[in-house]
């Protein structure tokens, strides 16, 4: 523990390695080479002993992280008991992640007096959600009333909580921010990376990463396949996260037939190597702020399939920095795949032209500087 550097607590309810929690990643690594601030990865788990993907994500990259058990079921106790592992920890704020961990966060600054500022990576169809769900977001919003700052990832996001009717001036926009990652992998690994995963020398290979849920759309990239299929295109599909559309995701894989075109990989920590090793990538999401997958992918100077959800259209701009398709269509995401799997000049450009734009407006280290005013700030109030 550096007792000079103010200490920030970065609060989330983590499932996997996905785009808010590598946001917490970038910007963790960013502060520390800046100096000013001690990141401190603060993972809400039920129990000490349940394992975090991201508490062991970040003592891989040197991070300082910590576990904080909260229950439902013993809410009231575990707060209490939060507030002190927080206080002994010597947080200076607490920068919240998510609909619990805000409200959470707001009830720990009740009893701590560590401030607290939140940001916004998503909110998806809450009208449709679980009850709990539901109440907690509502809770959430309510609570930003008293948040010095929240901050937006996406402009879509930010009009979500101008029309909540909080005060314009408490609303930051902060765009994701990724580095470029050098190449790791040399010819060799390629292949033997491809063979693990069940693929050949010559088989065209598209990758989607994301959490799977109903925003991601995934089934939309599953009837692609089965339309591909269909059309005699030989194309391997690999999709990495985990979420609560798995056993769904699987039956319908099952269903349309398509078990040696698409594969459920499960949670990946070599998503930089896959990158590599992709002729393509595609997110055909129904609502998303800026997705750091997408980013990543522009980074790798992957060629780009992508709907025009919340900022997407900020970086994928149709034809110029990869192809833009309409939402919930595997007629129109199958043309597109086929379109840039025959035409590779296209695609080298599409890739050339997202990677510059990423390169431009979405580095980690204009990210971790547009928050330090913010830490500033709320820690001086």
């Amino acid at each position: 523990m550096n007792p000079n550097n103010k200490r920030i607590l970065h609060f989330i309810e983590s499932e996997g390695v996905y785009g808010a929690e590598r946001v917490i990643l970038n910007l963790s690594l960013q502060l520390i080479a800046q100096g000013e601030y001690t990141p401190v990865v603060g993972c809400i788990v039920p129990s000490q002993h349940v394992q975090s993907a991201l508490y062991d994500a970040a003592v891989k990259l040197n991070i300082e992280a910590i576990k904080i058990p909260i229950a439902n079921s013993r809410l009231i106790f575990d707060l209490y008991r939060a507030s002190k592992q927080l206080t002994a920890e010597n947080i200076s704020l607490i920068h919240s992640h998510g609909y619990k961990p805000s409200v959470f966060g707001y009830l720990l600054k009740k009893i701590t007096s560590i401030p607290v500022i939140a940001t916004c990576h998503l909110w998806f169809e809450p009208s449709k959600g679980p009850l709990k769900m539901r109440v907690m977001i509502s809770l959430e919003k309510f609570f930003y009333r008293w948040f010095p700052k929240i901050v937006a990832v996406s402009e879509p996001i930010k009009q979500i909580l101008l029309e909540s009717k909080l005060l314009p001036n408490r609303i930051e926009l902060i765009r994701n921010g990724v580095d470029v990652p050098e190449a790791t992998l040399n010819i060799e690994e390629k292949s033997k990376l491809r063979h693990s995963l069940g693929l050949n020398t010559t088989d065209f290979c598209i990758l989607n990463s994301a959490r799977l849920n109903r925003q991601k759309a995934q089934w939309v990239l599953i009837k692609a396949a089965k339309l591909l299929k269909l059309q005699g295109h030989d194309v391997k599909i690999l999709i990495v996260g985990e979420g609560p559309l798995h056993q769904e995701l699987s039956e319908l894989i099952n269903n349309e037939q398509v078990e040696d075109n698409v594969k459920l990989l499960g949670f990946r920590n070599d998503i930089n190597q896959l990158l590599e090793i992709a002729d393509l990538f595609t997110l055909p999401s129904i609502d998303e702020g800026m997705p750091m997958s997408l980013l990543e992918a522009a980074a790798a100077k992957t060629p780009i399939i992508a709907t025009a959800v919340g900022d997407i259209s900020k970086l994928i701009q149709h034809e110029k920095t990869g192809l833009i398709i309409p939402l919930e269509s595997p007629e129109a995401l199958a043309a597109a795949i086929i379109r840039l799997k025959q035409d590779k000049l296209l695609a080298q450009q599409l890739a050339a032209g997202s990677h510059e734009l990423m390169v431009k407006n979405y580095s980690s280290k204009a990210m971790c500087l547009s928050y330090l005013p913010i830490y500033n700030s709320a820690i001086s109030q």
